[in-house]
């Protein structure tokens, strides 16, 4: 599925000149570290959403400008 997504993300570049908005939920626990890099190297220039349950996947990346929200009992912490 995440091949065919980032396919899609190409055509869309292709015919539009335009970064689609990526969303990806929870994808990180169905991947092992290696597909987990690849994933992440490849869409570090598109606006991406993804839910995780898992924040240290993430942590210690350089992403640029990054907002990181965290639900927790029903409430958004920032």
């Amino acid at each position: 599925m995440l091949s065919l997504k980032l396919a899609e993300i190409e055509i869309i570049r292709s015919e539009t000149d335009e970064n689609p908005v990526l969303l990806l939920d929870d994808v990180m626990s169905e991947l092992d570290s290696k597909r987990r890099e690849f994933l992440l190297e490849n869409i570090k220039d598109i606006q991406t959403f993804i839910t995780c349950t898992d924040k240290d996947l993430f942590e210690n990346r350089n992403f640029g400008d990054n907002l990181y929200i965290r639900v927790q009992a029903g409430r958004a912490y920032y």
